[in-house]
């Protein structure tokens, strides 16, 4: 299946755009070869300057939309445009993230459906220009969790040349709401490869209890002894490594068995770009960077509470 359809500058009075929707099952605003396309989703193109309705289409079978000399109106060129998908129930949008390509320019969709306003005027070469398509990968929406969870912790793991392989510290979920402060912070550095990851924007996926382990947490007591938690972050190197690979998207699992943690608690992370290239993995199963393989912590400890309110 094609990733979708080329944003084209025409000579004619009409614009020509499109793009696809898909079910990202992943959430990992990539589409990947085994993910397909959404039919029937309604999109909608508003003029930024009014407001108004420009004209709308629905994706086809493939997921597939196109605006054109053929749209009923058809997008006159000239105005600055938005394109806004309706989303299903139970989806939003995956946080996405479009790298660079020669020619293009580069937008996102946001989590209420609706990629940034763009402008159709003269175009920059006489014949045709592609532009980056206005895709939506839509993420499934988690079940809801008994309850609500936090995560707090930091301490290393492993060892070697005298230092930790990873630090890692930070917070899920701070203050008295999950949504307080962009979800929280979380920390971790990789030594070897002389690599700081912070993550800024996170949402809990769910909490839960691990299979072959007793249910619950002590201190503080909790339901649930795991966490589940997704966002976007950055990913720079330190102490003389100068990379920067910008906006990066992650996924963590924390496991909380005992107080303090050392022996006993177990980290999972994964840290991603854009095209699914996995940049900092913290797991047991290096070579399946998809499978959740927490890593048992070496110092200090993970401690999963149902409230950051107070003393629970």
């Amino acid at each position: 299946m094609a990733v979708g359809l080329a944003l084209l500058w025409s000579p004619s009075v009409w614009a020509h755009f499109g793009g696809i929707v898909w079910i990202d099952s992943n959430c990992n605003g990539v589409l990947d070869s085994d993910e397909v396309g959404y039919p029937g989703i309604t999109v909608n193109v508003y003029d930024c300057s009014t407001g108004a309705l420009v004209a709308t289409t629905n994706t086809d079978a493939n997921g597939e939309y196109v605006f054109g000399p053929d749209t009923v109106p058809p997008v006159p060129i000239g105005p600055t445009y938005q394109v806004c998908f309706v989303l299903p129930s139970g989806f939003t949008v995956a946080p996405q993230i479009y790298p660079p390509n020669s020619g293009q320019t580069n937008s996102t969709v946001n989590a209420q459906g609706c990629a940034p306003c763009f402008v159709f005027n003269s175009p920059p070469l006489p014949n045709a220009t592609d532009f980056t398509l206005n895709n939506a990968g839509l993420c499934p929406i988690p079940s809801p969790v008994t309850g609500q969870c936090w995560l707090t912790g930091g301490g290393t793991i492993g060892t070697g040349n005298g230092q930790p392989t990873y630090s890692y510290g930070g917070v899920v979920n701070p203050g008295c709401s999950p949504t307080a402060a962009g979800g929280g912070n979380w920390n971790v550095v990789d030594h070897a490869d002389a690599l700081h990851f912070k993550g800024l924007n996170i949402q809990v996926v769910t909490c839960g209890n691990v299979p072959g382990y007793p249910p619950g947490s002590k201190s503080p007591k909790t339901p649930f002894n795991y966490i589940d938690f997704i966002g976007v972050g950055t990913l720079k190197g330190i102490e003389g490594n100068s990379a920067d690979f910008g906006t990066v998207l992650f996924s963590a699992r924390a496991e909380d068995h005992s107080e303090g943690g050392k022996g006993s608690d177990r980290l999972y992370l994964r840290v991603y770009d854009g095209s699914g290239n996995t940049l900092l993995l913290i797991s047991t199963d290096t070579a399946n960077p998809l499978d959740v393989a927490p890593v048992t912590v070496t110092t200090g400890n993970l401690q999963l509470h149902v409230s950051s309110c107070g003393k629970k």
